[in-house]
């Protein structure tokens, strides 16, 4: 496969972004590899996103390249409307997905070209990404994979560490005929819509991933606090349904119940009980039969008692 037969299509959700969305596309134009088209998608946003946007694409002939993007605008409904709207519109075979106020380092499409080369029978190259807040870098994350690793990962769903990580929604190419297979993004989720994504793919085709800081996420603390609710009330209760197709890949199956099971957990136990209602309301899509039984006896034994049991756990495995 020649390097320039490979045309990526970026797709750019934005919704309220008119301070970010320049410095975004700027990071797009300013890329090393220039077979790509830019297809950004207005999701309603009631600020001067879209104008910012067109402007910025209309003069994109300041950074030596040939004007390839659109601004689409669509009503309101959700990132994940905004992305698949993206993707119905791309005409390329690759998909590069990019957030409204996130960055690329200038060799970053280089990168992935290179990593579909080297990995043709991939069908998702992720490269990692660090968090940044007001412009400075505040964060990397931990892969659970050998430090500058580049390759197959074997074991998604086996190893150890905050997992879901390794792919966030700036930092990964899908091939396009992905989505005709697993879906697009489901846009009855709320929250965590992309590790749903994520899941499915991982499930169902080889991945890479190349653990080099090369995608800059923009951590935004009012949303993650937000967020930290809808994913217990938006996606937890609802996953289990979801993935119940998936039970073909038992170590998938069993890593998404263990998975929740261990999230439900810090929500369940929250001395404030603030969410305690809707963490009882998780618990019951669980299936208990695929994870460890001290989960059986944290979440159906009285409440009084499993604080004790927890408490005990926790002293247990300091």
């Amino acid at each position: 496969m020649k390097e320039n037969s490979i045309y990526i299509s970026v797709v750019i959700p934005l919704y309220n972004k008119q301070n970010a969305i320049a410095a975004t596309l700027q990071s797009v134009l300013a890329q090393t590899y220039t077979n790509y088209e830019i297809i950004v998608v207005d999701d309603g946003s009631t600020d001067r996103s879209a104008e910012v946007a067109e402007t910025i694409l209309q003069e994109c002939t300041a950074y030596g390249v040939e004007c390839k993007g659109k601004v689409i605008r669509k009503a309101n409904g959700g990132v994940s409307s905004a992305r698949n709207r993206g993707i119905q519109e791309a005409k390329y075979d690759y998909i590069a997905l990019l957030d409204g106020d996130d960055l690329w380092d200038e060799h970053y499409l280089e990168e992935q070209v290179k990593l579909i080369q080297d990995f043709p029978e991939a069908k998702m190259w992720g490269i990692n990404f660090a968090e940044m807040s007001n412009g400075e870098l505040i964060r990397k994350l931990p892969t659970g994979l050998p430090e500058g690793n580049r390759g197959y990962v074997e074991n998604y769903f086996q190893i150890s560490g905050r997992i879901s990580d390794l792919y966030c929604s700036s930092s990964v190419v899908i091939s396009k005929e992905v989505f005709e297979r697993v879906g697009c993004f489901d846009e009855r989720i709320k929250y965590a819509e992309d590790s749903d994504m994520w899941f499915r793919i991982i499930a169902t085709y080889p991945v890479v991933f190349y653990d080099r800081y090369m995608a800059f996420y923009q951590y935004d603390v009012e949303n993650r606090a937000m967020n930290r609710t809808r994913l217990l009330r938006y996606f937890l209760p609802y996953y289990v349904d979801k993935y119940q197709d998936f039970k073909y890949n038992i170590v998938f199956y069993k890593w998404i119940n263990r998975w929740a099971a261990n999230l439900i957990r810090s929500y369940y136990f929250d001395p404030s009980k603030e969410q305690l209602e809707d963490a009882r309301i998780a618990t019951r899509k669980l299936d208990y039969s695929v994870i460890p039984s001290k989960y059986k006896l944290l979440y159906k034994a009285p409440y009084w008692m499993a604080v004790v049991l927890n408490k005990l756990d926790k002293w247990y495995h300091k």
